[in-house]
Order: C-alpha cells, then structure tokens, then sequence
C-alpha cells in the first residue's frame, strides 16, 4: 500500500522546486567564469547542479541531525548542538555559493521599479531579497523539516521529587492493598473456623444424644467409648450401639 502525502512530503516538494528555481541564476554565474561555447555552458550546470544539489543534502542531513538532538535549556549550547556540525558547514558552503550567485543574477538585470523612488528604498535591498536571501531559507527548511521533539534534556528537581513521591505513594498503595487482602483471607478463615466451632459445639451439647456421640467421635476419634459417654453423658453401652448402628448403616 502506497503512503498518502503528508505535510513532510509536501515541505519538500516546495524545497525542491525552490532549488529547481535557483538553478538557472547559478548556472549563469557559474557560466561567467567558463570558456564560451557549449563545453563552458555544459560545465557551468553541472557545477550549479552540483551546489543546489548540495543544498538539498545538506539540508536533509542536517534536519536529520537536529531531530536526534535533545533538548537543552541553555539558547548558546543548543545552538552549538544543532547548528555547529560537519553538516552545516557544507550547507554554509553551498549557501554561500548560491546566494552570490543569485545575487548576482538579481544585480545584473534587476530593473528599477517604481517603489524604490516613491518610498526611498535602495536597490540593494531589493536584490538581497530577490536574490541573496532565496538560498538562506534553506536552514529555515531545515528546522522545519527536522520535526524535533522538545524533550527535556536534565530532569527538573521539583519533578524528579514529585516523581520520587508518585513512585513511593505507589508502592505503599501496593502494600496496603496486599495487607488488605491478606487480611480478608485471615477473616473469612477464622469465620469459617468459628461458624466449625459454633456447630461442633451446638452437636456436643443439644438434645440429641446420638448426635452428641458422633460429634464427639468425628472430632476425636481415637477417644474411647468411655470417654465418648462421658462428653456425650451416656452409657459406655449406648455409645457402643450408636457407632455400631452408625457402622451399620454405612
């Protein structure tokens, strides 16, 4: 499946179209200092191809480099990080050329307008910004296209503190939650055990004699019969029956 355009793909394409704009005016200035005659005309666009193409690299290498920069505080030593590197030095380079050449291109056919006598405005202006300045955009795309993620490059203290009391907060919630469950479990086994309890004793001691003789016996059945009769407060022999007839009805 093909990727749809997106504003990236789109930066692009008008950075590039920009460099194609620029082409021609560096050609000519590259074509002043060569031979006359189709060689000269050849060489000079090659060599214009050759810079703007070294705009667009530059560019892109350099967007990459600034995108894999963390953020830091500090304007001078964020700047140095993004800016004072192998690849904006080529794109200084590069710039540098293309801008003299265009410059140059606005200087030699630039024609007087009318702005310039009615509002006092130097010649000189307009040709920087129809000329030398065209190339410079190229840091401004640059940023731009980097897509940076400002992220914090030293931790605030008052954060890493607050952070420090999230995680303790946390932990002790754990705990107590563990403590909690804990405790449920011993509750509902001691409740179990009190309601065993409450029923042995109401079999130990209600009406039933032969209820009481078999109570006696589940719980301690290596008790002999005597001792058997003497809880259950019956006859040795009428214990005797009720756990035989007991074995007899099994």
């Amino acid at each position: 499946m093909k990727s749809k355009p997106n504003s990236t793909h789109i930066i692009w394409l008008i950075y590039l179209a920009l460099l194609g704009v620029l082409l021609p005016h560096t050609a000519w200035a590259f074509a002043r200092f060569e031979p006359l005659g189709k060689g000269g005309v050849i060489l000079a666009w090659l060599l214009a191809f050759a810079f703007e193409a070294a705009l667009a690299i530059f560019t892109h290498k350099l967007a990459k480099h600034i995108e894999h920069q963390p953020h830091i505080r500090d304007p001078r030593r964020r700047f140095i990080a993004r800016y004072v590197n192998a690849y904006a030095g080529g794109l200084f380079i590069a710039w540098l050329v293309s801008s003299l050449a265009n410059l140059a291109h606005a200087v030699e056919f630039g024609r007087p307008l009318k702005i310039l006598d009615a509002w006092g405005i130097p010649f000189a202006v307009y040709a920087i910004v129809f000329g030398a300045i065209l190339p410079l955009t190229s840091l401004l795309f640059a940023r731009v296209l980097s897509n940076t993620v400002e992220t914090e490059q030293g931790i605030d203290p008052e954060i890493a503190k607050l952070k420090e009391l999230l995680r303790e907060a946390n932990t002790r919630l754990r705990e107590t939650e563990q403590q909690r469950t804990a405790t449920e479990h011993q509750l509902t086994a001691t409740e179990q055990r009190y309601l065993a309890v409450e029923h042995l004793i109401v079999r130990l001691f209600g009406d039933d004699k032969p209820a009481r003789i078999l109570a006696a016996k589940e719980q301690w059945p290596a008790l002999p019969a005597r001792s058997v009769a003497i809880i259950a407060d019956c006859a040795p022999s009428y214990v005797s029956e009720v756990l035989n007839g007991q074995e007899v009805d099994k």
